[in-house]
């Protein structure tokens, strides 16, 4: 509690979650302004404020760790507001946002800086973002595909839809065992785009007229269910235990600089034991 009140609890969640969620990559890519005309640096600035303002606000309060994908809130100004489709929000400054219960804002999930990291600037890619949900959010590492297998690219032309495309990938049996893992978080997140916003439809060519529908459900690797996104954060938040151990982990990495080694695990597992109670609450987690 010194240590956070001398440096401050933001500063250090914005190094922490530079490096936990690759915020420092935001950069890396830029959104097509031709199909992103009104995506800008205020934009992508006031989208990393969101983020950092938001893991402050469940730090401060002990949020469980599931309120990291349930939570009905989020924390926009009036440009980011607008950009996501939010009436209501005045003025510059970043506040917290209550969402409306049907809101497919909340959580980190849904929030610009996450799902533009995720993406290459021009689409969206169901693995890549499978991939980063898994390893940064859930705790489960995914190896690297195998050399003889070619990526999966979207077919700009329209086509074929990149779920039809995966799922002829996937039948080869030495990339199912790892899509298992990969598909579901990575088609959930499908309807936003590579700049963050919310869409029902592909962009397609000028040949196919007919817009593409995204479908958004698929199966967990437990084989629950989900037809949309709302369902699929609902299954992720229900058990925060995985959630509260890959948060452990990230912080155990970002504190001392070294991966998880075999003997990490049983002070984890302690830790989660120790947190039960506060049902994995975020500064719980810290404290322990």
């Amino acid at each position: 509690e010194r240590i956070l009140k001398e440096h401050g609890e933001l500063e250090f969640l914005t190094r922490f979650a530079d490096q936990w969620l690759d915020l420092v990559d935001i950069g890396f890519t830029e959104p097509d302004r031709k199909t992103h005309r009104d995506f800008d640096p205020i934009v992508q600035n006031s989208m990393l404020d969101e983020t950092r303002y938001f893991l402050h606000d469940l730090l401060k309060h002990d949020a469980s760790v599931s309120r990291l994908i349930s939570a009905k809130h989020t924390f926009a100004n009036s440009r980011l507001a607008r950009y996501y489709g939010i009436d209501g929000v005045a003025g510059e400054k970043i506040r917290r946002i209550d969402l409306e219960r049907d809101s497919n804002r909340g959580g980190l999930l849904s929030q610009g800086a996450i799902l533009k990291v995720t993406a290459n600037g021009t689409n969206t890619s169901p693995v890549l973002r499978g991939v980063w949900v898994s390893e940064r959010i859930l705790g489960k590492p995914i190896p690297p595909p195998p050399e003889n297998v070619p990526a999966v690219e979207p077919d700009i032309r329209g086509a074929k839809t990149i779920r039809e495309q995966l799922q002829k990938h996937v039948s080869d049996t030495s990339c199912a065992a790892c899509h298992v893992h990969i598909d579901p978080p990575g088609y959930a997140l499908e309807n936003f785009d590579a700049a963050g916003r919310w869409r029902t439809v592909y962009s397609t060519s000028r040949q196919k007229k007919k817009p593409v529908e995204i479908d958004a459900s698929f199966t967990m690797s437990d084989g629950k269910k989900f037809s949309d996104f709302q369902q699929f954060r609902e299954l992720i938040a229900e058990n925060p235990e995985p959630l509260a151990r890959n948060f452990c982990e990230k912080l155990m990495v970002d504190g001392t600089g070294s991966k998880i080694q075999f003997a990490d695990r049983r002070e984890i597992d302690k830790i989660i034991e120790q947190t039960a109670d506060s049902n994995h609450g975020m500064r719980s987690l810290l404290h322990a």
